[in-house]
């Protein structure tokens, strides 16, 4: 029978070395066989051994069948990429990471069709090097995707002026936002809207307009998300002793030695202090039927939210009296799986935040408007989400970064992002000479240097202070 060993890694957790004699596959000399056996199911150590035990005689009795057979994966059989991610994506489905594994899933059809390109496809994963990983990675940096599924089209002349955007706005062709933007800063429009327009006023659509294809390059930060997925997939192999060293652990994504996937924010994408201060009275001069929408924008522009964060807090999480937010769920959405729930992407995310008095006062305001569709309001509260439509259910997740643009494009804005306004949250809490440590508890980050890699161009200049206090010393 096998002999095993069984030892603790690192982490604590179970691990068995086991040895088996078999025949060498070409010369039918005596062989020793060696593999790791990991303890994925986090038996106790009795069952683990017992585990063991049957293992160790599948184990000869395979290498017996291998001899027999003459099958060259005798030791354990090498998967192919494409049969390792494949079995590796459903054990990240059956865990529920699911932005994860519509990731890999990404990555699996792209690194897939680049291997039949290579004739590596149907070779077991050892046969993948370091060049064809960095080959695949370069490839992404002459590539471009389509933005949508449908065409653009874009202004090739000014339209005559027979054309009547009041009019086209209210038959529901064309909003004036859209129509102001794509005669005044050249913005592309769907082509099937153009169409719509030229039929309305009888026009040929190719003197007006030109269709382009809505196209953009696979940024940096792309690419390096590819690369980690590919990092993790192939440390899989590594743990099944397929492979010695990691083949992408030796690829590079642009320039430098850092595969750091942080980058500083530009200030182009957050909203000055003033600029922060002309929205939000902005937002208070809007009218009360969209108060739900305008809530939803303050309390991530107040409080450095994310999106997901928002759309999975409920009223049970909002602590009126002691000015405190607590984040405890992310709501998303995925082609697949539809609207899902699931905890804040780490541990660190899992906090409380504090409030200021004039969120917190609308809070109340807008916790009224609640009460007047439900008497019983105050012993549901666990049940009813903060970011609603105007029949309190919850809105889709997309549907609040949709309206901060066009809110955005039509009162004049900068264009700043759901995730715009968190970096914003950050850059005036840090130029208000916040404490970098407290910023980075109210963000969520997993500490501190996180916040000052993206963040320190926000911090205002110290060089004064270190003067003063240098000096302060060398007094006598």
């Amino acid at each position: 029978m096998a002999y095993y060993k069984i030892n603790k890694n690192a982490k604590g957790e179970l691990v068995a070395k086991m040895q088996a004699y078999g025949r060498d596959l070409t010369t039918g000399a005596k062989k020793l066989y060696v593999k790791r056996i990991y303890n994925e199911n986090g038996l106790t150590e009795a069952k683990f051994k017992k585990f063991l035990e049957r293992e160790a005689i599948a184990f000869e009795e395979e290498l017996e069948r291998a001899y027999r057979e003459h099958d060259v994966s005798a030791k354990t059989k090498v998967l192919t990429f494409h049969e390792l991610i494949a079995e590796w994506r459903e054990s990240i489905k059956a865990n529920l990471s699911i932005s994860y594994y519509e990731r890999v899933k990404e990555i699996e059809k792209k690194f897939n069709a680049y291997l039949k390109e290579i004739n590596l496809y149907d070779k077991p994963i050892s046969a993948i090097k370091v060049r064809d990983v960095q080959l695949f990675l370069n490839s992404f940096t002459s590539k471009k995707y389509n933005l949508t599924l449908k065409l653009t089209a874009k202004l090739k002349k000014p339209l005559p002026k027979t054309v009547n955007f009041r009019q086209l706005e209210r038959e529901g062709i064309i909003d004036r936002c859209r129509s102001y933007h794509m005669n005044h800063y050249d913005t592309h429009i769907m082509k099937e809207t153009a169409q719509a327009i030229c039929d309305r006023y009888k026009l040929d659509y190719d003197d007006y307009f030109e269709t382009v294809k809505n196209e953009k390059s696979y940024s940096t930060e792309t690419i390096k998300g590819y690369r980690r997925v590919l990092r993790t997939l192939f440390n899989e192999a590594v743990r099944y002793e397929w492979i010695n060293k990691n083949p992408v652990c030796g690829t590079k994504v642009g320039a430098g030695n850092s595969n750091s996937c942080l980058r500083a924010v530009p200030e182009k994408e957050v909203f000055s202090v003033k600029e922060a201060q002309a929205f939000l009275t902005m937002l208070d001069r809007l009218p009360d039927d969209i108060m739900s929408r305008c809530i939803c924008v303050k309390l991530m522009l107040l409080t450095g939210i994310r999106n997901a964060e928002l759309h999975g807090l409920r009223w049970s999480d909002v602590d009126l009296k002691n000015h405190i937010l607590h984040v405890r769920r992310n709501r998303l959405v995925s082609r697949e799986f539809g609207v899902y729930e699931k905890p804040p992407k780490t541990k660190t995310s899992l906090r409380d935040i504090p409030m200021p008095d004039n969120l917190v006062e609308e809070l109340k305001k807008y916790r009224e408007w609640f009460r007047i569709a439900d008497d019983r309001f105050d012993e549901k509260q666990d049940e009813y989400y903060l970011a609603v439509g105007l029949d309190r259910q919850p809105l889709y997740p997309h549907t609040i970064g949709h309206w901060l643009t066009v809110i955005e494009e039509k009162y004049g804005f900068k264009h700043v992002s759901c995730h715009g306004l968190r970096h914003t949250y950050c850059s005036l809490l840090l130029s208000q000479n916040v404490p970098i440590q407290t910023v980075s508890k109210y963000m969520g980050h997993s500490d501190s240097t996180v916040t000052l890699e993206v963040y320190s161009h926000f911090i205002p200049d110290t060089q004064e202070k270190v003067i003063c206090a240098l000096n302060n010393i060398m007094k006598k």
